[in-house]
């Protein structure tokens, strides 16, 4: 299971559609949720075996 402390993290993608990011020195498989593409920061918000999800970072709510 992938570490949920994850959630929150923030990286620009160097690519279209889904992709692989090292953070904290882990690689880790990643898939947009929404219409991000490549030179957008985007904020990963859930943490599955199957990979990191992530959407656009100005699309994401601050309460």
């Amino acid at each position: 299971m992938l570490d949920e402390r994850l959630i929150g993290t923030t990286f620009t993608l160097t690519h279209d559609g889904p992709g692989d990011v090292a953070l904290y020195g882990i690689h880790y498989h990643y898939h947009v949720l929404d219409q991000a593409k490549s030179g957008d920061l985007v904020v990963v918000v859930r943490a599955e075996a199957l990979g990191l999800s992530v959407r656009k970072a100005s699309e994401t709510l601050v309460f």
